[in-house]
């Protein structure tokens, strides 16, 4: 007895230790990603790989999130205005002064700039003439193209200037500002870290992508969760082999490879919807729709038929059932449903560098850009932490949604 339960310890004690090995070989290329991504960028120029790194540094991250490039910048924004001027025929000329202005995003301050200004002409609302010290507030179109590493202007416009609520000697002024304000090397800007966060590249591909990801997931819901209700419930000619034909259906076509990938882009371009995102979308919650369907059949399929009956008694429509009675019990399955398609359209790069110029790219093929020249010249620090921040929206989603993504994996293979 005591022999078997010896040999019984050591067995769970190597299977233990062969688990952890497992589990050291499967997450070290990511460990190795987030030793990487926090080291400073000299110490990766030799071949040297410490396991616990010695210098720790957080710029890379820094410069993935709030490194702004001095791409082109194109905001509302509202301010003060202030300078020696004069009004004469219902006419404001500034001929000397300031406008201080900040862009807001939301509720957030992004920039503030304050650019030196002069003659400039304003079309008032009086009939007063007046001369002396103008203040007032004003709003309109802030461009930016350049910015000074000094954190001068490089090059701005300021469009469609408004002034309002000004005053010049007690008189009150408000009017259109005529034509357009030039700054180049004059004046400051400032960048708060949301502004920065917000212009940065990694939150032009974030949005792309998180735009991509979230319509595909809605199309995948409003055509999965009507059909599994049908393959599940109802009776019709065929049922039993329509969802087995069309998810080979989707084998054989996407074991074209290449030829199915050309045939798509000449359909794409022929019917004028290259560079479209929404597109994209479409293109991923088809290809979605017959596995994530056959999911959560075999989800619902578990789900008693007697509450559907019993909302038909009462008088509920097809529809209503789904919302109502549906919905609820097979959230589990249905979360499920809506991780895959998160991560298919997150993650899918193929069809995104084909079909999209690099303005509407999303984060991954913006990391696969990162690569470059593979080998030489790249910012591997910077490299690694934009594939952690990339990845880590899929892991955050996992892990709030795995207890629904178990029991919609698991309870829907199991028959009473």
């Amino acid at each position: 007895m005591m022999g078997r339960r010896k040999g019984e310890v050591v067995r769970s004690f190597v299977l233990t230790l062969l688990a952890i090995f497992v589990m050291f070989i499967i997450l070290f290329p990511v460990y190795y990603i987030f030793v990487v991504s926090i080291s400073p960028g000299s110490t990766l120029a030799t071949t040297e790989f410490h396991i616990i790194p010695r210098n720790v540094s957080l710029d890379s991250y820094r410069e993935v999130l709030f490194g702004f490039s001095g791409s082109k910048l194109s905001e509302n924004f509202t301010g003060t205005i202030e300078g020696s001027a004069h009004v004469q025929d219902g006419r404001l000329y500034l001929l000397e002064g300031t406008i201080k202005g900040k862009v807001k995003y939301g509720p957030f301050t992004g920039l503030v700039f304050e650019i030196p200004v002069k003659n400039l002409v304003f079309d008032v609302s009086t009939d007063v003439n007046a001369q002396g010290q103008l203040k007032g507030e004003v709003k309109g179109l802030f461009i930016l193209t350049r910015m000074n590493d000094d954190g001068t202007v490089g090059f701005a416009i300021m469009r469609n200037v408004e002034l309002k609520g000004g005053t010049i000697e007690g008189t009150h002024v408000s009017g259109p500002m005529e034509k357009y304000v030039v700054a180049r090397n004059s004046g400051t800007v400032r960048f708060t870290r949301v502004g920065k966060f917000v212009n940065s590249k990694f939150f032009g591909y974030l949005k792309n992508s998180l735009i991509i990801a979230t319509i595909t997931v809605l199309l995948t819901l409003v055509f999965v969760v009507p059909a599994a209700y049908a393959f599940s419930r109802m009776k019709f000619f065929g049922r039993e082999h329509v969802l087995y034909f069309y998810l080979m259906f989707t084998q054989v076509a996407g074991g074209l490879g290449i030829a199915g990938l050309i045939a798509l882009y000449g359909m794409i371009v022929k019917l004028g919807l290259y560079d479209k995102l929404p597109v994209l979308s479409f293109i991923y919650a088809a290809g979605s729709v017959p596995f994530n369907t056959w999911l959560l059949k075999g989800y619902i399929d578990s789900i008693s038929p007697d509450f559907d009956e019993a909302a038909l008694v009462d008088g509920a429509s097809y529809l209503q059932i789904i919302r109502h009675v549906l919905l609820p019990m097979a959230l589990p399955g249905i979360a499920t449903v809506t991780i895959f398609a998160f991560i298919g359209g997150w993650t899918e790069f193929i069809l995104a560098s084909l079909l999209l110029t690099e303005s509407h790219q999303p984060l991954s093929v913006w990391i696969y850009l990162l690569l470059g020249g593979i080998g030489r010249g790249i910012d591997w620090s910077y490299f690694a932490a934009a594939a952690l921040l990339f990845a880590l929206p899929v892991f955050v989603a996992f892990m709030l949604a795995q207890n629904y993504i178990r029991s919609g994996l698991t309870v829907g293979g199991l028959k009473e």
